[in-house]
């Protein structure tokens, strides 16, 4: 007891006069662990959060309960597995001074490459590490001086608060992008200026918009802080109780209330499209987003996204916090976070890309990555910038998923693209007839029980597939062909490897279902609800590379086209008309002719006949015309109130008309022009 005490001494000492964190790893046994743990608590004193399995002594806390939160003390039991998510989650709310206890177990199983890779960084950060069967270290008893906590630099934050009051003082559609890691402040400086706002009686009305409820607790807690002191004292305020007021995001689409200014907070976990019609509505808008963390990362997205708004509000400005608040700087802590797990240790140097050099492709394994960290930090990088979210989770399975097969593209030793290819499928009859009846899933094959589910072909799932599962080239070197000839390489690797379908599934937008249609990909499959991370549906397409694979498909796609219709008009009621337009030009359906005479057609344009009583034939109409020589405007009208049955309401809304009167008589002069080309 006396050695257990003097080094939580020491931890404890170093950890006040630094205002850092520490960390303090257990290897042993899950009884010598948890024993452990539970004479450091009692020794400490101090309140903590125990995040994983606990003794039935202590209370265990999931990760997500303790978001917005702080401590000075907290548990994770890793002894079972490490896991990123939860790990990069619950560190953040450990202040400064606290202390990490780590729960592992004395050997890692040799094939958790990634808890392995843990392991060692662990090591290089010189955290200390406790081991079952031997001695604890012993330190010196530290000086007896008394330990002040530094002072805050709040400069940024300070900084932070004035540029969101600027949003509205200042001119209108110049949105603030707030930006920053954790334990910042964020969130706290998006309350004080919401509440010095009201107070100062400079708007009425503030809406917050987040994921969830509780990402916004932080920024509601700081706002009550000044908004309850001007509350009680009675007369000397007209602040409405309503006056800050959380506001999901789906009503926020639906509704487009009025406010004075609208905050969106966590900005990076909702989809692009949300936040492009909400800079189109909103004049005064303040975004604000981790760049690395737990919800997965923002680099990704402030790559798409503020390259639309400069497109939409040339004159947003942005603003960085670099500053911790909750820890100090150079806190050791953050930095295994940051550089292990998010591995943000160093930026993705921006390659050139020569066109008249070959481009070599290579396929890599978990092995390689693990024993070259340069290599893997630049393949996660670049996986981060291609996709939407990328969360710790997602290094854990690159290193552990033996079914993933991991390619790069090199020219002069600079990657250029990365593509992670899934395995499924080839189960057995037995295996394929409960997937087809729904009593078994089996994690990691999307399209294989798509297929076999979904669309109701029982033998689907005894095919073998390659699923792109990511595929990512470095944006600077885009629209060279790179992601053409990457894919080439891979057709030619999956037919080498006798595979029977080579098939990607992703959020539909209009340009990549162009790109996947120009590799001869065909859809077989569209998601019926939006994904909650990018607000799209997800396509399946399919290269069928056997026999059968070919018979397969040929059955999949007549279902589909005979499906489309009724679900655009039900299901599919916003998916992007774009999309649907790629979608109906693909379509057999198109190759039919139509007939030459119209004439109850002819009868609802000259405007004798209800549009109701025409439905019929103009969905037929829709279906067997080419659309495209009809302009943009026209296109979108006719396909969201002909084949996505939107109202009238919603027509004038999404179309920016006056009303029915009009979105009526431009539908006419739609249908007269297509007819007229037919």
């Amino acid at each position: 007891m006396p050695a257990l005490l003097s080094l939580l001494n020491h931890l404890c000492y170093h950890a006040k006069i630094q205002n850092h964190r520490q960390l303090l790893r257990l290897q042993g046994d899950l009884n010598w662990c948890f024993t452990l743990t539970q004479k450091i608590i009692s020794e400490l004193q101090r309140p903590y959060f125990w995040c994983g399995h606990a003794p039935t002594a202590n209370k265990t806390t999931p990760y997500q309960q303790i978001l917005g939160q702080e401590t000075s003390l907290l548990v994770i039991n890793a002894h079972q597995a490490f896991d990123g998510n939860q790990f990069a989650a619950a560190e953040g709310s450990l202040r400064g001074g606290g202390l990490l206890i780590l729960l592992s177990p004395t050997e890692i199983p040799p094939e958790d490459l990634f808890y392995h890779y843990i392991s060692a960084q662990l090591q290089h950060y010189n955290f200390i590490t406790l081991q079952q069967h031997l001695p604890l270290p012993r330190f010196p008893a530290p000086s007896p001086v008394v330990v002040k906590k530094p002072a805050l630099n709040l400069s940024e934050q300070n900084n932070a608060v004035r540029e969101i009051i600027k949003t509205v003082a200042g001119h209108r559609r110049r949105p603030l992008v707030l930006t920053a890691n954790r334990g910042r402040g964020k969130s706290a400086a998006l309350g004080i200026a919401a509440a010095q706002l009201l107070i100062a009686s400079r708007v009425k009305k503030i809406l917050v918009c987040a994921p969830n409820k509780q990402a916004t607790a932080t920024l509601f807690r700081h706002a009550d802080l000044i908004l309850k002191p001007a509350h009680s004292q009675s007369g000397t305020t007209t602040i409405d109780a309503d006056a800050l007021q959380f506001i999901a995001a789906d009503a926020l689409l639906d509704q487009y209330p009025a406010c004075d200014l609208l905050i969106i907070d966590e900005a990076a976990a909702l989809p692009v499209p949300t936040l492009e019609a909400l800079v189109i509505h909103y004049s005064r808008l303040v975004f604000a987003t981790t760049v690395h963390g737990y919800e997965g990362s923002g680099r990704g997205f402030a790559l798409r996204f503020q390259k639309r708004l400069t497109e939409l509000a040339p004159q947003w400005r942005k603003l960085h916090l670099d500053q911790p608040i909750r820890w100090a700087k150079n806190d050791p802590l953050e930095a295994f976070t940051l550089n292990s797990i998010c591995l943000t240790e160093s930026e993705l140097q921006s390659p050139v890309y020569n066109t008249q050099q070959k481009l070599s492709f290579e396929k890599l394994t978990s092995v390689q990555l693990l024993a070259d960290k340069a290599l893997l930090q630049s393949l996660f990088s670049l996986l981060v910038l291609a996709h939407y979210q990328t969360k710790p989770s997602d290094l854990e399975k690159l290193l552990n998923d033996s079914s993933v097969d991991i390619f790069i593209a090199r020219q002069q030793d600079k990657i250029l693209g990365v593509t992670l290819i899934k395995e499924e499928g080839n189960f057995d009859d037995k295996l394929c007839e409960k997937i087809w009846q729904g009593t078994r899933r089996v994690p990691g094959n999307l399209i294989a029980q798509s297929l076999t589910f979904h669309s109701r072909f029982q033998q689907a799932a005894s095919h073998s597939y390659a699923r792109i599962q990511r595929i990512a080239i470095h944006p600077d070197c885009q629209n060279n062909g790179i992601g053409k000839q990457f894919i080439k390489y891979l057709i030619d690797w999956a037919k080498e490897q006798a595979f029977d379908h080579l098939c990607v599934s992703y959020g539909a937008t209009a340009n990549l279902l162009s790109f996947w249609q120009q590799q001869h990909f065909v859809t077989l499959r569209i998601g019926l609800s939006q994904d909650a991370s990018s607000g799209t549906h997800s396509l399946i397409m399919n290269l069928p590379l056997s026999q059968k694979a070919h018979l397969l498909q040929e059955l999949i796609v007549q279902q589909f086209e005979q499906q489309l219709p009724i679900q655009l008009s039900r299901h599919l009621q916003h998916l992007d008309t774009e999309v649907v337009l790629n979608l109906l030009l693909k379509l057999s359906l198109n190759n039919k002719k139509a007939q030459s005479e119209h004439p109850s057609l002819r009868s609802y344009t000259q405007g004798n006949l209800p549009y109701e009583f025409i439905e019929h034939d103009l969905i037929d109409l829709m279906l067997n015309y080419d659309l495209s020589a009809l302009s943009k405007a026209q296109q979108c009208l006719a396909i969201q109130k002909i084949l996505q049955n939107n109202s009238w309401a919603e027509i004038c809304r999404k179309n920016n008309l006056t009303g029915k009167k009009q979105a009526q008589y431009n539908l006419k002069e739609t249908i007269k022009q297509l007819t007229a080309n037919g």
